[in-house]
């Protein structure tokens, strides 16, 4: 597996890592911004590192706690020059492929279950919230 990032936007501690990438990383292009979801390619200001940062929310219309999905997948100088040149028209299977393809940082806050913060290597489903 490629190593991706620095101390500061791919260090160990997860939770770190992710108060660093939420608040430090530089937004570069919006692919998609819609309510619930959305997807935008994002550098660390440290060491240049490309990101696809993806928020996914699933309105619980019954019980009023959304579950909310957020990922900071790392990407490489291509992949963020292709998924930059899809715009809006961005391709989530391929997308997902990346997430699934190397360690990302996640945090997921299902309905009715605790938030979790980590690095994660599992297959990544990018869709669409409502």
């Amino acid at each position: 597996m490629t190593e991706f990032g620095c101390a500061r936007c791919s260090g160990e501690d997860a939770l770190t890592a992710l108060a660093f990438c939420t608040t430090r990383l530089r937004e570069t292009h919006r692919l998609v911004e819609q309510s619930h979801f959305g997807i935008s390619l994002r550098e660390c200001p440290e060491c240049r590192q490309g990101f696809a940062a993806i928020f996914t929310e699933f309105v619980d219309f019954s019980g009023g706690e959304d579950a909310q999905y957020f990922d900071f997948v790392p990407l490489t100088p291509a992949e963020v020059t292709s998924l930059a040149a899809q715009g809006s028209r961005v391709d989530l299977v391929r997308l997902g492929a990346l997430g699934s393809l190397r360690r990302r940082l996640s945090s997921s806050w299902p309905t009715g279950a605790e938030k979790q913060i980590g690095w994660r290597t599992d297959p990544l489903s990018v869709r669409e919230g409502h």
